[in-house]
């Protein structure tokens, strides 16, 4: 008993072993060619720029909010001429 045991898990061992070879692929040697270089070296750090300025962050505000006060004070305007000429209707009817 002892024999067929020993035999089955030498077959079993043998067999893994084969199955392990198998399992591993054979892929194409590297070619011979160097890679090619790069004509130009790369720069080693990025460059930098300089962060824009707040006072020309500051003026664009200024400018947005200048924009904006005008179309406001336009379009109360309109309403207030629309209003009036509403007004101005009514009695005549």
């Amino acid at each position: 008993m002892k024999k067929i045991i020993t035999l089955a898990s030498a077959g079993i061992f043998l067999l893994s072993l084969q199955g392990a070879s198998l399992a591993q692929e054979k892929t194409a040697p590297a070619p011979a060619a160097p890679a090619p270089t790069m004509e130009k070296a790369a720069p080693v750090a990025p460059e930098v720029k300089a962060p824009a300025a707040p006072a020309a962050a500051k003026e664009t505000k200024k400018v947005k909010k200048e924009k904006k006060a005008k179309a406001k004070k336009e379009k109360k305007a309109k309403a207030k001429k629309a209003k009036k000429k509403a007004a101005e209707e009514a009695p005549a009817e």
